[in-house]
């Protein structure tokens, strides 16, 4: 179970989404619900082994540092950084107890319950997966044709297939350029991705790849980048958008922009 704080300005009540897995290709959205808890030292007490279980279980299969809103957990269940300070710890730590208490959560190696993160407009986003049985074949490779021809900004035509089948490794189309972990890579430029962002809000439409092990000299000469006029970025510009390179989190990142205001589709 994912699950997404979109309010935490009361000390004693936190809203959220979810995500609930039922398996790999089945998930249902959990519309928003509110974690209230007791103040009193006894409640603190009572619950500390939920917060203590909470914050040492691991998954056998995870995502990493990435976090996502599944079906993989991350490698730790809470954000390394939070939204607020010392001041609202204590509430952080009680929403931890009494979540765990509410939905009966058990640690175990085939149950995890996750924070994605801190985010006050995931209540109004698209819920990220709702599939009853696995995408066709077909389906499948559309979608990453698709997804492929965007992180090489080349014209992809419409982002359905594309959309759907990033759904299944926890992409949302509100999320902005959070990255996802991608249950299968993509060749982009001739090398395998396994990490994109997309961002498809707004007048800008952003199809973020990150390459593992790749530099960022060999990125340029793969996909035909230029030295820009002020001798440092590297970039051209595409039928689709504009194609750069960079480093994001000490990865290499090649980013494809397109200005979609004013246009259709």
């Amino acid at each position: 179970m994912a699950v997404t704080v979109t309010d935490w300005s009361r000390q004693d009540c936190w809203q959220a989404v979810a995500t609930l897995w039922r398996s790999a290709t089945q998930s249902e959205a959990v519309p928003t619900f509110s974690v209230c808890w007791g103040k009193s030292v006894g409640f603190a007490v009572n619950n500390a082994v939920s917060m203590r279980a909470f914050m040492l279980q691991s998954a056998v299969q995870h995502t990493g540092n990435v976090r996502t809103t599944g079906p993989k957990p991350p490698m730790i269940s809470i954000p390394d950084r939070q939204p607020f300070g010392d001041r609202m710890q204590l509430a952080f730590q009680s929403f931890i107890e009494q979540l765990t208490l509410d939905t009966g959560w058990q640690i175990g190696p085939s149950m995890n319950l996750w924070i994605v993160g801190y985010d006050a407009s995931a209540a109004n986003a698209a819920p990220a997966v709702s599939a009853s049985a696995p995408a066709s074949p077909g389906a499948d490779a559309r979608g990453r044709a698709q997804l492929e021809s965007a992180l090489s900004c080349k014209p992809f035509g419409k982002f359905d297939a594309a959309g759907a089948w990033l759904a299944s490794s926890g992409w949302r189309s509100g999320q902005g350029a959070v990255p996802v972990q991608l249950g299968t890579a993509v060749k982009v430029f001739g090398f395998s991705v396994s990490k994109v962002a997309v961002s498809r809000d707004g007048g800008e439409q952003v199809y973020r790849s990150f390459f593992k092990g790749v530099t960022s000299a060999q990125l340029v000469k793969a996909a035909s980048l230029k030295l820009g006029k002020d001798g440092r970025a590297w970039g051209r510009v595409t039928p689709l958008g504009v194609l750069a390179t960079g480093v994001e989190d000490g990865e290499t990142a090649l980013t494809c922009t397109v200005e979609t205001e004013g246009q259709e589709g």
